[in-house]
């Protein structure tokens, strides 16, 4: 395989990205509002009929008339009511809290460390702040998870606010060349917004299933938990080949990110801390998790047709 030089990485091919992005950032945070608070209020509503209903029997209070019917159904009703407003305010109160607490869950899930002196991994520190400055963004913070797989996430609502982290083993096993072209690729995905769309649809699609977090509850609230599910997979479909592309247009460089996917693939060690959840967030979504939609084989193919290195290899060259 014959090296091309690294261009120049250019902001502007990520405008297009950035503008699509954001409309699907827009309908995802609308339809995911909604259904956050209809599967809050759906648990609350739960919560509040399974506890007026053990008072009743357990008082020993069970109707035998018909007006006392009446009463019970209006007194339900009633309960109904006050726990969809307690729901309403619960979801009102906390939705503004999910973006911190996806922040927390993902550093502590993964056991990431966010590097705060310029001495620790400077190297690393210095590639990330040219990649960001000429997507021009803000240069993110850097953060390292201690596990031998090669691989990276990017997390943050907006632009401002993301965080890179990468694994000691990309560190330590990727050539130069092959580590720049993951952190380029993650900083395409910030400055492009993708970052920011995935780290929404995880956080309020989470909370809106987290929320349906037992049998009962579920079954109440099946349309909220199955929109929430589906409502991830359509702010997420496709989205590792699109990510490829675009980071490929940011550096102008195809061969780069494909000689670290190749270095990736080629390793056989999966990172072990991360969940169904947060998976959508890494560069390589581990073969163990559900869900996952394009493999390293499929994007490996793809970047190939990009740098026009020869023909695509055969599947079973990647098993």
């Amino acid at each position: 395989m014959t090296a091309v030089p690294a261009a120049a990485p250019d902001a502007s091919t990520l405008a297009v990205h950035r503008r699509q992005n954001r409309l699907r950032l827009v309908a995802t945070l609308l339809v995911a509002t909604v259904l956050y608070w209809a599967a809050v209020c759906m648990a609350a509503v739960t919560i509040g009929l399974v506890l007026a209903l053990r008072v009743i029997f357990d008082g020993g209070d069970i109707p035998t008339s018909g007006n006392d019917v009446k009463l019970l159904g209006i007194g339900l009703g009633g309960v109904i009511v006050v726990s969809a407003v307690i729901g309403s305010v619960v979801a009102l109160v906390r939705l503004p809290r999910q973006r911190r607490r996806l922040e927390e869950q993902v550093l502590a899930e993964t056991g990431a460390t966010v590097v705060t002196t310029d001495e620790d991994h400077r190297r690393v520190r210095n590639i990330l702040d040219a990649l960001a400055i000429a997507a021009a963004i803000p240069p993110p913070r850097f953060a390292v998870v201690d596990d031998p797989a090669p691989n990276s996430f990017a997390v943050g609502t907006r632009p401002a606010a993301a965080i890179v982290a990468v694994t000691q083993g990309a560190i330590d096993g990727l050539a130069r060349d092959e580590l720049e072209a993951v952190l380029a690729y993650e900083v395409s995905r910030i400055g492009s917004w993708d970052v920011a769309l995935s780290s929404w649809t995880v956080a309020l699609t989470g909370a809106a299933i987290g929320a349906l977090d037992d049998d009962l509850s579920q079954f109440v609230g099946r349309l909220p938990f199955r929109a929430s599910a589906r409502l991830r997979r359509w702010a997420l479909r496709d989205t590792a080949l699109d990510r490829d592309r675009a980071a490929v247009r940011f550096t102008r460089n195809p061969v780069g990110l494909l000689r670290a996917l190749e270095a990736i693939e080629a390793d056989p060690r999966e990172v072990q801390r991360v969940s169904a959840a947060t998976a959508p967030l890494w560069l390589e979504v581990p073969a163990r998790i559900e869900g996952a939609n394009a493999t390293l084989a499929d994007r490996i193919a793809a970047l190939r047709r990009l740098a026009g290195t020869g023909p695509d290899p055969a599947p079973e060259e990647h098993r």
